[in-house]
């Protein structure tokens, strides 16, 4: 008898995922033509900032920022937010992106910048300037903040001399290839900075939190940065075998408000670099298995089983044993 009233409802569900099915299928055949032509060689090209953001790939492909969404959410969230997709809506910087994004233009070149007279955004004048400035594709910023620009970027500037030993290589855009040549996927990735041999790879990054070691390592781990980390390695050995098992990665994080300070560099080690490969490695796989099927799932149907995490349990006994009117009931 169960059987036989759970029937429909197990029906409804196979043709509900057929018809979300269809619909991504029907979604993927409407991917959207990158604003640039195509990169259809694998290697290292030169490309403008939003050239490169548009994804200019034969097919949608994955970044280390796609792979992170796939991970840490879903194939569904990473399609929504990938610059192909018809679903696709644009992100709206905040003050803080703006800043990071200021600073990375003038440590390593990109979009112009363009000063807005006020003491913050609240003012429809104010709003209606930095709009114009993002129209027009520079990054807006208040006068103040740019103030303090100069006094934050000369540390930095220093910083990656001192780690490439001198001169490095700024904003290499890699477009390469993973898997069977007959079915091989799309990879891309843009790195802030590289050695001339390309066997150092520094990325910078900027935040108004705390930089000291242990906060950016939490970092690393609450963002998934571990997977950047192994798309940028590979993206470099996959372009230069000759480098396999002898590419670095680290991490340089600056305070965006003064003293601007830097944080050491974080290097990855072995444990955290074999986590990001492996998670790389699988959001590969799903992606271009979502893309070959024109199926993007969101998170799984399968019930998941809720475990009290350890500390939550070291909470619960310490209190029965602090607790006295937990401590009586108990005795």
């Amino acid at each position: 008898m169960d059987q036989q009233l759970d029937a429909p409802k197990t029906a409804k569900r196979r043709l509900s995922a057929k018809a979300d099915t269809a619909e991504a299928a029907l979604n993927l055949s409407r991917t959207l033509e990158p604003a640039t032509p195509l990169v259809t060689t694998p290697g290292w090209h030169e490309l403008a900032e939003d050239s490169y953001h548009s994804d200019p790939c034969p097919a949608p492909s994955l970044s280390s920022h796609v792979a992170m969404t796939i991970i840490g959410k879903s194939l569904m969230h990473a399609w929504r937010n990938h610059p192909r997709s018809p679903l696709f809506e644009p992100s709206v910087m905040g003050g803080a992106a703006d800043r990071g994004s200021a600073a990375h233009a003038l440590l390593f070149g990109g979009k112009a910048i363009e000063s807005i007279a006020a003491d913050d955004f609240r003012t429809a004048a104010a709003r209606e300037a930095r709009d114009k400035a993002r129209a027009a594709g520079r990054i807006p910023l208040l006068s103040k903040d740019i103030e303090g620009l100069e006094a934050m970027i000369e540390p930095a500037r220093q910083r990656f001399h001192d780690l490439h030993g001198g001169a490095f290589l700024c904003e290499q855009t890699a477009i390469w290839r993973e898997g069977r040549l007959d079915s091989a996927g799309w990879r891309r990735a843009r790195i802030d900075t590289l050695s001339p041999s390309r066997a150092l790879i520094v990325d910078y990054k900027t935040t108004e939190a705390a930089v000291d070691n242990l906060s950016c390592e939490r970092r690393i781990a609450d963002m998934g940065l571990q997977m950047q980390a192994a798309a940028y390695v590979d993206a470099v050995e996959s372009l230069h075998p000759e480098l396999m098992g002898r590419v670095r990665f680290i991490f340089q994080w600056q305070e965006q408000k003064a003293p601007y300070a830097l944080s050491p560099p974080i290097e990855m080690s072995e444990a955290f670099l074999s986590l990001g490969r492996a998670q790389w490695k699988a959001a590969g796989h799903l992606w271009d298995k979502a893309l070959k099927h024109g199926a993007f799932p969101g998170y799984s149907s399968y019930p998941y089983l809720a475990c009290p995490p350890p500390w939550e349990l070291s909470r619960w006994e310490e209190r029965q044993l602090t607790d006295a009117n937990l401590a009586e009931m108990l005795s």
